[in-house]
């Protein structure tokens, strides 16, 4: 299967949030994850997620997250040899707390690889570290390597923060290794980080003047089931918001995608972003992280919501004129269920 550009705007990616239990209790996790959360997506629920996921065209990846999925590990290997049959890769996002030694990293993985896991995102950074010591990584990432797993550690950086994504490729001795992508990504301050971090000043100043700009990159493109079964059209790291759901399983992942791409508010976030939205709205910002903390601004506030979503709807105009160009461009692929229905 040909990997569909991130540029355009078609499903491609179905993320599984299967609980928001986690072993750790991070400073910046943006589901307030931790060990008393409750309640997990079951494998018959996956399952389903997947097959009518498959039967949306498009989607090329079945990605597990949390929490971390890796407390549900029978699931994700189940719904991964599923997921194979169907023709989509797996993955998974976790902080590799299992890696407590180079044997039982390798026989946490295997059986995922076997089953149809290929690629691996493991999240490290100074409030990872405080839960999960560094010896785990690297024998996670040995294992990874070992199995040929796509692998990517994600570092969230904030001010002052000790690990960077060079200081830890040294910590791994991964040297300049090119099958092992480290990557920064700021902190947003959405969920238990909106709580902790976001009225340090030295926060804001650490935002890039441009971070919370243009469009969303997610949006249209990647549909999340959570934990509980509700649709969202988003993988961001900003809490599961009610006014966020576009469906549940029950009533179908086609009709969920269909309603996502007939809604005027979440094009108009994958045409031209969540700033854009609350600066025609006329709504004071500050200096956000990143595009998931100015969408958390709208979706937090039942009042900017509803201002947004009939904003929106006067402004249809210009996102059909927006939409005939990005479809000329080769940008816009609605699925076949929404075009239908236009």
């Amino acid at each position: 299967m040909v990997q569909q550009s991130r540029a355009v705007i078609a499903p491609r990616e179905l993320v599984i949030n299967v609980t928001l239990r986690c072993p750790l209790k991070c400073a910046h996790c943006c589901f307030s994850s931790d060990m008393f959360q409750h309640g997990h997506l079951a494998l018959e629920d996956c399952l389903l997620a997947i097959r009518q996921a498959a039967s949306v065209g498009g989607i090329e990846i079945v990605h597990f997250v949390g929490g971390d999925p890796f407390l549900h590990d029978d699931i994700m290997r189940e719904a991964y040899a599923v997921a194979r049959a169907l023709g989509l890769r797996g993955g998974a996002t976790t902080s590799a707390y299992w890696g407590k030694t180079a044997a039982h990293a390798r026989k946490v993985l295997a059986p995922l690889a076997a089953a149809g896991l290929t690629e691996l995102t493991i999240s490290y950074d100074d409030s990872h570290a405080e839960f999960v010591r560094v010896d785990a990584i690297r024998n996670a990432v040995e294992a990874a390597l070992e199995l040929g797993l796509t692998l990517r550690i994600a570092v969230t950086i904030s001010p002052g923060a000790r690990l960077t994504a060079a200081g830890l490729r040294g910590m791994l001795a991964l040297g300049e290794r090119a099958d092992v992508k480290i990557y920064e990504t700021p902190i947003n301050a959405t969920g238990r980080a909106s709580e902790t971090v976001s009225a340090a000043p030295a926060v804001r100043e650490f935002a890039k003047a441009d971070a919370a700009h243009g469009p969303c990159l997610s949006v249209l493109r990647t549909f999340t089931v959570n934990h509980q079964g509700a649709i969202l059209p988003c993988c961001g790291v900003l809490p599961h918001y009610e006014g966020l759901r576009v469906g549940t399983l029950a009533g179908g992942m086609e009709q969920a995608v269909a309603s996502a791409f007939a809604d005027p508010l979440l094009k108009t976030l994958a045409f031209e972003g969540p700033a854009a939205v609350l600066d025609d709205l006329g709504e004071p910002r500050g200096c956000e992280a990143g595009v998931c903390e100015v969408c958390d601004r709208i979706f937090r506030d039942p009042a900017i919501l509803a201002r947004a979503r009939e904003r929106a709807q006067e402004r249809l105009p210009r996102l059909v004129a927006l939409e005939t160009a990005f479809r000329g461009a080769g940008l816009f692929a609605p699925p076949l269920a929404e075009a239908d229905a236009r």
